[in-house]
């Protein structure tokens, strides 16, 4: 046996949970022993060389009926018992003896002994129980086959079966019949891997509501049962509740983002008639075209505020038409349009339901559109058209938002959901637009957002255009 072996085994001894203490059967006094055996009987180094196996053990025994104990585990080369030991201050241990003989010579033949506290098993047992029960998810215990052992109040109650009931069925009976080969699938998967955690599944109760919980599998340590453990998704609702506070924070960004250009546009009209009025500059006839410009503004900022008062806390995961949704954002952005002499046209060829933050989402649909606002007026292109489409591809809906204001240089276009990349000059722009629009369709409500380029023809003529897709 080389160094390392040596090192190895000497770490595994004196690192082991377990008490380990090696007996010289001549001299009957123990010649190693590691630190959990000495924490265990609360002797000192130099007080358990000095002991022997009659001072720890609580049994009546005569040191004969001890040396006739020790010489049948040398004939047998190995023993198993349960008995009761002391510690050096006279506390009553029960524990699990196993010994097992040694020979590192034939002149001086060893007992190996491990002590298995089993106090300490029982407490660790009993806290497991207390925890099995008491818990308000749902706990039961299966074995291999799928078959209820013991399960708590919350499992039955959720179940909406009896005792009697619950403890005759399979657990493959509580899961819609194409989830059933899913379910005997884990279970052979928490055999082989050990555990499994927050499996999604559908759950059907007696009375035959379903609900979508959550699922964990343990492997128990005996290797025949499996631990099972549901969560209610509806209790989990709470906890959503709880990421929604913290995200309105990002929704408070956003609005100030929404909110930086406009409010910069009304400080420079109000400062122009200022200052133009300071120097005897000012033309009144523009008095009236500048308010409604101001006003416009003003009546943009307040739908913005409105939006929030009306989705901030509108529960995540409603169902929204599609095309009434883009319909609605088209409205609130006429003006806008129209003052940009941009013409807008749609064709919804399918239109499905999504899940979706409306806020939030109809927020990141108006920075597509704003994009091309902003493109237009950069580029100054005459006959100015935003197509925007329903289409089912693959059977997932796809709504794509396409404008000819000629396109994005190729060099750039993987950057533009980039933090703080900008096409305008830095006054003009912060860059996040597109950014928080693929944080929003992305990241958060997990659908596809893909930019490219293509060719458009409107009006007999061809256009550089940049195309939007967003697929459910």
């Amino acid at each position: 046996m080389n160094t390392q072996q040596i090192n190895l085994l000497s770490t595994l001894f004196n690192e082991s949970l377990d008490a380990i203490l090696i007996l010289d059967l001549k001299t009957q006094k123990f010649i190693l022993y590691n630190q959990t055996a000495l924490d265990l009987y609360n002797y000192s180094e130099e007080e358990i060389k000095q002991i022997t196996p009659k001072d720890l053990t609580l049994e009546f025994m005569t040191n004969e009926e001890m040396g006739e104990r020790q010489k049948n585990i040398v004939e047998k080369g190995w023993d198993k018992f349960t008995t009761k030991h002391k510690t050096k201050d006279g506390k009553a241990l029960d524990v699990l003896i196993k010994s097992k003989k040694i020979e590192l010579n034939q002149e001086t033949p060893l007992l190996y002994i491990t002590i298995i506290n089993l106090g300490k098993e029982q407490k660790l047992e009993q806290e497991f129980e207390t925890i099995f029960y008491s818990s308000k998810d749902g706990i039961a215990t299966i074995d291999l086959d799928g078959n209820f052992i013991k399960f708590n109040d919350s499992f039955k109650q959720l179940s909406e079966y009896t005792y009697n009931e619950l403890i005759n069925i399979p657990t493959f009976q509580l899961f819609p019949q194409a989830s059933k080969e899913k379910i005997q699938e884990l279970i052979n998967q928490v055999i082989k891997e050990k555990y499994i955690e927050n499996f999604e599944a559908t759950f059907i109760t007696k009375y035959g509501k379903s609900m979508i919980i959550y699922i964990t599998m343990n492997l128990m340590p005996n290797q025949k049962e499996i631990l099972l453990i549901i969560k209610n998704f509806t209790l989990l609702k709470l906890i959503e509740l709880e990421k929604k506070f913290k995200s309105l924070n990002e929704l408070i960004q956003n609005i100030s983002h929404q909110w930086k250009q406009p409010l910069s546009t009304i400080s420079i009209i109000a400062s122009g008639i200022k200052l133009q009025r300071e120097l005897n500059l000012y033309d009144i006839s523009n008095l009236d075209n500048d308010m409604s410009k101001i006003v416009e503004i003003t009546n943009y900022l307040s739908n913005i505020i409105n939006n929030f008062d009306d989705m901030a806390f509108e529960t995540f995961g409603k169902a929204y038409s599609i095309c009434q949704l883009i319909s609605e954002i088209l409205h609130e952005m006429k003006k806008n349009f129209e003052k940009n002499h941009i013409k807008i046209i749609t064709n919804y060829k399918v239109d499905n339901k999504i899940y979706i933050d409306k806020f939030k989402f109809s927020e990141a649909i108006k920075n597509i559109l704003n994009n091309s606002i902003e493109a237009f007026i950069e580029t100054n292109v005459e006959n100015r058209v935003i197509i925007i489409k329903t289409e089912s591809i693959n059977n997932h809906l796809n709504l794509k938002i396409q404008d000819n204001a000629g396109g994005i240089d190729e060099k750039i276009l993987s950057k533009i959901i980039e933090p703080y990349f900008t096409t305008k000059h830095q006054s003009q722009g912060t860059g996040l637009g597109l950014t928080n629009t693929y944080k929003t369709i992305v990241e958060m409500h997990k659908y596809l957002l893909s930019f490219d380029n293509s060719e458009m023809l409107f009006e007999n003529k061809n256009y550089k255009s940049l195309n939007v897709t967003i697929t459910f």
